[in-house]
């Protein structure tokens, strides 16, 4: 953390406002902090708050060496002790830009515990014993019926990855490199390019606007999925299943780093009806210029959603989608639903949280 100025105190950190109450979100425990202790996924837990560190670790004053064999951990006695620095006021106000909530009331050390969030530590630990994580996960949330919702809100995880099928080939088929996507899709998208100058005359301005609206609406495809189909509240055996398919075991595991992208094959049962309908609805000219925006817009919302969760951003600009994109996972599930932009969030109400330009402008120093 930032080293103090000389003659310091850490008393005078009372001058920094508490953080509000919570009433919905996730249940931060110390067993969850732990697990986030790597370089490019690092927590640690400071005076019963929970902080994302991941972007600081290459700002701190002191290294990057020093705060690694602390990751994970409770670092509040560490800042208060004298050795090898007693950390100031300015240092504790700076930490709070990467805040992401409160531990819950039963895992705090402090007498005057207030409700933080919806999943008390009891109920984490009923809803921990709703699985075996040394099976396959599928049969299991099918059989949870309406407490699926909660618990794979709730982060029982015991590690990165989970175990969804039994049969082998049927499990290796649920894991995509990062690479992939743009393996696949990047010959389709010379394929397109290949087609429209081949099909019809070159019209520039018609080119770049339908292109445009491509990139337009593949925000709004995106921000529709995840809300609506990602995010549906599922109570049957089928429907848990399904939901846990396709983005549930993200919300249990979210640094599974082969569950970050979209694979191809699913991706192109989405996409064929996308592609046909462009094409008949617009014709090749205009058809052909959108389908290709919306491919790019696929493969921006796809590379940035594994960078903010699999890399450690450089530029404000991604920061600023990580620290949107760490709220919706570990505070509040029903905000920030767009990835690669949050247009459709400020369009539909659902953008929360402080990510002003200062914000990142902050995170950076």
């Amino acid at each position: 953390m930032p080293p103090s100025r000389e003659g310091a105190g850490v008393d005078s950190v009372t001058t920094v406002a508490p953080t509000p109450a919570r009433d919905d979100g996730y249940s931060l425990t110390r067993r969850l902090v732990s697990f986030h202790s790597s370089a490019h996924d690092a927590w640690v837990v400071l005076n019963n708050d929970v902080y994302d560190v991941t972007l600081f670790l290459d700002r701190h004053p002191g290294g990057k060496k020093i705060l690694e064999k602390h990751l994970g951990t409770d670092v509040s006695e560490i800042m208060a002790a004298d050795k090898p620095h007693r950390h100031s006021a300015a240092a504790y106000k700076q930490l709070r830009a990467y805040q992401i909530g409160t531990l819950a009331p039963t895992e705090r050390t402090d007498a005057d515990k207030t409700a933080s969030s919806n999943v008390t530590s009891d109920t984490q630990e009923e809803l921990d014993r709703l699985v075996d994580w040394t099976k396959p996960l599928l049969p299991q949330v099918g059989n949870m019926g309406v407490q699926y919702d909660a618990w794979v809100h709730s982060f029982p995880t015991t590690d990165h990855t989970v175990k969804m099928f039994q049969n082998d080939v049927l499990e290796f088929l649920t894991k995509c490199p990062w690479y992939l996507p743009l393996v696949f899709w990047i010959p389709v998208a010379i394929l397109i390019l290949t087609q429209y100058f081949m099909t019809v005359t070159v019209h520039i301005p018609t080119f770049v606007s339908w292109c445009a609206a491509g990139v337009v609406f593949w925000l709004l495809f995106e921000y529709t999925l995840h809300r609506w189909v990602f995010h549906m509240n599922s109570t049957s055996y089928w429907g848990n299943i399904i939901h846990f398919l396709i983005h549930g075991h993200h919300h249990i595991t979210p640094m599974d780093n082969n569950r970050v992208v979209f694979p191809p094959i699913p991706a192109l049962l989405f996409a064929s009806p996308i592609w046909v309908g462009a094409l008949s609805l617009l014709g090749y000219e205009r058809g052909y210029a959108f389908l290709l925006g919306f491919l790019i817009g696929y493969l921006n919302y796809d590379m940035t959603h594994f960078w903010i969760h699999q890399r450690v951003p450089k530029s404000g600009y991604v920061q600023w989608h990580k620290k949107r994109h760490v709220y919706h996972h570990y505070h509040k599930p029903g905000v920030n639903f767009g990835i690669s932009h949050p247009l459709f969030d400020w369009v539909f109400g659902t953008f929360e949280g402080d990510y002003t330009s200062s914000s990142v402008t902050a995170a950076k120093h």
